[in-house]
């Protein structure tokens, strides 16, 4: 067979492959792979995993992250499908919380009620054709919530994990992101979860879910425990607070490492001075305050958005804006930074 033009005679044959690494595809489509961001504890697009003993408020956990990070526009929609609970549990605990556009909270009662026999018979089956169309579908930022693993399929079952977590990986790759809500092992001898391990082999972030409950038995709020996390920008541990009774949710901003501080405090007194800053700019100012390198100071950022502690905006050209939340700064913050920020730094807030 003649060779290609162009190609030296030891050059191999062209293939699809040889074609990829020839002109350095590969590594073209990896630089094309997004910043890693955060949504409170949630890692935007990948699988993350709640486990938690059953009654431990996994539910109310989910529900909380979800409504705060859509309220956000972490998300553009929030898909939660809840074949654990009662349907009357949405109606029952989250009446407080203002109804948001792009949510969108299935019951097993409504999935029957609302979905054609074409998505099939039982409730279950309609679950799955709605994670089905959702991987297919252009809803790129978005979040599936999966309330919980073992109303989905059988946890023992390998084939049926695999074609599980496959599902929701085709879900990810599309861009959207997704956490499934799992039963932790009640038994102390056991591993931390039901089921196999394939399960966490599977998950790209698990969080053990710890209540912090009221002598009134009621939960007053929920530590988040990260045990496996693919990725470097991530919390080791995490604390939502809330109240049911005013419908309002809030993150514990006390869970940076301590050499992240500085950071922290650098990234505040820049926007401080700027607010509505790119990111290339802010890093830039910030890497000459702090002193450490520029994916240091992009992790400590997108920590700061999660906490909510730092708004980003979209300008012209689909530019990323970085602005204080000052309505999430600690009261006193400033004055205990005050003695360290130079003269010239000082800014005006907005």
């Amino acid at each position: 067979m003649a060779k290609k033009k162009g190609l030296s005679p030891a050059a191999p044959e062209e293939t699809p492959l040889n074609s990829i690494l020839t002109r350095k595809g590969v590594y073209a489509v990896l630089q094309d792979a997004p910043d890693i961001e955060l949504a409170g504890p949630l890692a935007k697009g990948m699988i993350n995993v709640f486990i938690a003993t059953s009654g431990s408020g996994k539910s109310l956990l989910a529900f909380l992250i979800s409504w705060k990070e859509l309220k956000a526009r972490s998300f553009d929609y929030v898909f939660y499908i809840d074949i654990d609970n009662p349907h009357s549990v949405f109606k029952d605990r989250y009446s407080a919380f203002p109804e948001l556009e792009g949510m969108f909270y299935f019951t097993e009662y409504a999935l029957d009620k609302l979905l054609p026999e074409s998505y099939g018979l039982f409730p279950v089956e309609k679950a799955w054709g709605v994670l089905q169309e959702l991987s297919e579908s252009e809803y790129v930022n978005s979040l599936v919530v999966i309330d919980s693993l073992q109303n989905f399929c059988d946890y023992n079952d390998l084939k049926e994990l695999k074609k599980f977590f496959r599902l929701l990986k085709k879900i990810t790759n599309a861009g959207g992101t997704v956490l499934v809500l799992h039963h932790k092992s009640s038994k102390q001898e056991s591993p931390s979860f039901k089921g196999l391990s394939y399960i966490k082999d599977a998950s790209d972030v698990l969080w053990e879910v710890t209540p912090d409950i009221k002598r009134t038995g009621e939960i007053n709020s929920f530590k988040l425990t990260c045990t496996k996390n693919r990725s470097t920008t991530n919390f080791v541990s995490f604390v939502v607070a809330f109240s049911t009774d005013t419908g309002t949710v809030t993150y514990d901003q006390n869970v940076l490492f301590q050499e992240e501080i500085p950071v922290k405090e650098a990234i505040l007194v820049v926007l401080q001075k700027q607010n509505g800053m790119k990111q290339l700019d802010l890093v830039q100012a910030v890497k000459e305050k702090a002193k450490v390198n520029e994916k240091k100071i992009r992790s400590v950022l997108a920590k700061l958005v999660a906490l909510d502690l730092v708004h980003v905006s979209t300008g012209k050209k689909n530019a990323k804006l970085y602005s204080i939340n000052y309505n999430s700064i600690e009261p006193g913050y400033w004055d205990a930074v005050e003695d360290d920020i130079p003269d010239d730094d000082k800014g005006e807030k907005d």
